[in-house]
């Protein structure tokens, strides 16, 4: 793998103008002129460059690339002879000797690289001076102290130097060392003599505790002010001024700028990014790791895309957020939109604490929540006291509100509880997504899209209805309804054909009579309101919706087909009791009436024979009938005379007065006659005649409690 690209998914700085993607070369063209004369070209001869001695500053906010200014720079001063370049970071020193010691290592080592023979004997003058500087005390703090941090030897050293200098020569047997002030002249008489330019590279000093911060900034100073050096220096100016400052708040600001203003003589600021460059860096980022961004497919995406463009500030945040966005997106692809996994990889990188707190509050955030947490927020909604996000998540949130606004819209504007024709897909504000994001795949019993899409196109339909009957019994049906609502535009429409057919076929009850509480009937609620959004949210595709509808109607199926009439005749407010349009169609209000003449026959002879109350999971066609105004005295008489059995009055009541509904005694008495049917429950309940089971067993208790006309 390249090196640039090793470094990259690193999070490492650049190392070559290849990798360059902010065409930084003419800055670092300038940044190189502040610290390097040319001597330029004499005849066929190469003069000599040598240094200006500024010490020049590179500033700029963390992640902004000092780092990568500071490679790049050390590159093309490296390649040449007449410079000799030292890259000196403070961060693997700790203390003010090692300091020292590692600011002289740094440069031996350059000279020793330098190709220039000259410059290989400025070696022995460099391990002069700090061997002087030893001598004298203990690093920085002895040379400040000699100097006093401006190049002024104190009156007293001349009057212990002769010491050290003879305990040198008796212990080395070397040349009465000078002290560190002559050695210094010496260094800079070679450096002269060598017609080369020395440069010191000092990086991350931001990142130091504060008394290292001094310390370099004394050591640069004192130690390092040497005629024929130059120096640039990266940092974050926030940082250094509040470590080198003293005393507290505005004063220590004050004279920590004051401190840096003594060091620094020229400071170069490293200019921001501008919104194309941005784009091209996350976009590059993306593509080094093997992933294309589609074009945003809507209003919502192509938001959250550009309010992520304008908060990234530095090319860090785009290496960090991309490096998770390429782990986190592999983990989740295919089921969650990756406009979403990106602002989620933004708020995981710059707010972590407030993942934990989405974690937490997943209720709280979706537009689908628990049926528990659905009531709450509708009772909040009706005192118009319904949280902001920020009161949600906490005040870590509040910096990345609007992203947050976006990822979760039931925040953004108007808000509303139903959100049965919003276009949702496959993004965070619905609850299963976010489960998933947050588990980093798919959660327990949850289907992948390719399990889906294979089921979606199986050819065969009885194949279909025992794998989607299988999938039911093992509680996995309704993750494969909600996974379909999702990816249903995607897929083929031959699936349209056989795909609702089988679930209307798994739905119904393999044998005459409730046993016990079945997921059927919910299951055969979600079945239905999930085609129905289908339809609501394809816009231009309802053709598409009506095959499938009319293919259910062909095969003559009695789940579906009814929930979607019967929301279409309060739509139109084609009801005996609503003559108000409530609106939310796909079909006309023609189209739904024609289609009440088509279906009205097979609806009541379905109630008629029986059929209805044995194998049927729920009771929508027992209210579509009655809402239309065309239960009569036959359906009453036939129901009357089917609920005579124990096993059909404790599926009658299952069915119509499960824990946690209500039901009017004059809404039974319509259905059928409820006198006589309430002399053969109660009947049944003086003989102890309840069901073993214990959910039918109440379901009995309750019918037979509304047919006493009180309240459930």
């Amino acid at each position: 793998m390249d090196i640039d690209l090793q470094r990259s998914r690193k999070d490492r700085a650049i190392a070559t103008r290849e990798a360059d993607q902010l065409d930084r070369a003419p800055f670092v063209e300038n940044l190189i002129r502040a610290l390097v004369i040319d001597g330029g070209d004499k005849g066929s001869e190469r003069r000599g460059s040598c240094s200006t001695g500024y010490v020049v500053g590179l500033t700029g906010e963390w992640g902004l690339g000092k780092s990568s200014v500071l490679n790049l720079i050390y590159g093309e001063l490296q390649a040449r002879d007449d410079v000799i370049v030292a890259h000196f970071n403070p961060w693997l020193f700790s203390g003010r000797d090692e300091l020292v010691a590692g600011f002289f290592q740094s440069l031996r080592s350059a000279m020793g690289k330098s190709g220039s023979e000259k410059a290989h004997v400025l070696i022995n003058a460099i391990n002069r001076y700090s061997g002087a500087i030893k001598l004298v005390g203990h690093g920085t703090a002895a040379v400040v102290d000699l100097y006093g941090g401006a190049g002024a030897a104190t009156a007293g050293y001349s009057t212990w130097l002769p010491r050290i200098s003879a305990a040198w020569k008796a212990l080395t047997g070397k040349k009465e060392v000078l002290n560190p002030e002559d050695e210094r002249r010496l260094l800079e008489e070679k450096i002269s003599e060598a017609n080369c330019a020395v440069v010191v590279l000092i990086d991350e000093l931001d990142r130091v505790e504060d008394s290292e911060v001094r310390a370099v900034a004394q050591l640069v100073k004192a130690v390092g002010d040497i005629e024929g050096i130059s120096y640039l220096v990266a940092y974050d100016p926030e940082r250094v001024i509040e470590a080198l400052g003293r005393g507290t708040g505005p004063e220590r600001e004050l004279s920590g700028a004051r401190y840096l203003e003594k060091i620094i003589q020229y400071p170069f600021p490293l200019r921001p990014l501008f919104s194309e460059e941005t784009r091209t860096l996350l976009e590059a980022a993306l593509i080094e790791h093997e992933f294309t961004l589609i074009e945003p497919s809507d209003v919502g995406q192509q938001e959250l895309l550009e309010k992520l463009l304008s908060e990234i500030s530095t090319p860090r945040d785009v290496k960090r957020l991309i490096g998770a966005f390429h782990i986190l997106e592999r983990a989740v692809r295919d089921e969650i939109c990756p406009y979403d996994v990106l602002a989620y990889c933004w708020i995981l990188t710059k707010a972590p604490t407030v993942r934990d707190r989405i974690a937490s509050k997943v209720d709280e955030l979706v537009n689908d929540p628990s049926q528990q947490r659905f009531l709450t927020r509708s009772r909040q909604l009706h005192g118009e006291n319904e949280a902001s996000v920020v009161e949600v998540l906490g005040e870590a949130a509040r910096d990345h509100e609007t992203i947050l606004n976006l990822l979760f819209p039931r925040f953004k504007g108007k808000r509303h509880i139903d959100v049965s024709t919003s276009s949702t897909g496959n993004r965070l504000q619905q609850r299963r997504n976010l489960v998933r994001m947050l588990y980093l795949g798919n959660p327990p019993g949850a289907f992948r899209r390719a399990e889906l899409e294979s089921l979606w196109n199986t050819i065969d339909t009885s194949e279909l209805e025992t794998v989607l009957r299988q999938a039911m019994e093992s509680g996995k049906l309704n993750s494969i309804i909600d996974r379909l609502e999702d990816y249903h535009e995607a897929l083929s429409e031959a699936g349209d054909q056989t795909f609702w057919i089988a679930v209307s076929r798994a739905l119904v009850r393999k044998t005459d009579w409730l046993r016990s509480a079945e997921v059927s009937r919910f299951l055969a609620d979600d079945a239905a309101a999930s085609l129905y959004r289908v339809g609501l949210r394809e816009t231009g595709k309802a053709e598409r919706f009506r095959r499938a509808l009319d293919a259910l109607i062909a095969q003559g199926d009695l789940i579906l087909t009814p929930w979607i009439l019967r929301k279409h005749l309060f739509a139109h407010g084609l009801t005996w009791h609503d003559e108000k349009p409530r609106g939310g169609e796909i079909f006309d209000v023609i189209e739904t009436k024609d289609l009440v003449a088509r279906q009205l026959t097979h609806y009541r002879k379905a109630v008629l024979d029986g059929y209805a109350l044995r194998r049927l999971p729920d009771t929508e066609i027992f209210y579509l009938i009655s809402n239309l105004g065309e239960w009569d005295q036959e359906l009453r008489a036939a129901l009357t005379d089917q609920l005579i059995t124990t096993d059909a009055l404790t599926t009658f009541a299952g069915l119509f007065v499960p824990p946690n509904t209500s039901m009017e005694y004059s809404t039974l008495n319509e259905l059928f006659d409820a006198e006589i049917v309430r002399s053969r429950v109660d009947a049944l309940m003086s003989e102890d005649e309840l069901s073993e089971d214990p959910w039918l067993a109440e379901c009995l208790q309750r019918f037979q409690v509304a047919l006493s006309g009180q309240d459930l």
